[in-house]
């Protein structure tokens, strides 16, 4: 593992203020963003497979006319 070497300051800061300052986690505003962009994908994801499943449904429904029709 590679070894970080610290300033006298950041031995002084605080866990969670030095993974910030050393870009190990996320910022509150990066997490916020990309969970909303998550779930704008999923959203995304879960329309287009109504989509999908609603046009096969109608199909599925005009091939059962076309049947009783013949």
């Amino acid at each position: 593992m590679k070894e970080i070497l610290l300033t006298s300051r950041q031995r002084m800061l605080s866990p969670d203020q030095l993974a910030l300052e050393l870009n190990l986690i996320e910022t509150p505003q990066e997490f916020e963003r990309n969970q909303t962009v998550q779930f704008i994908l999923i959203g995304g994801i879960i329309m287009a497979g109504l989509v999908i499943c609603y046009n096969v449904y109608q199909m599925h429904q005009e091939e059962k006319k076309q049947k009783l029709n013949n």
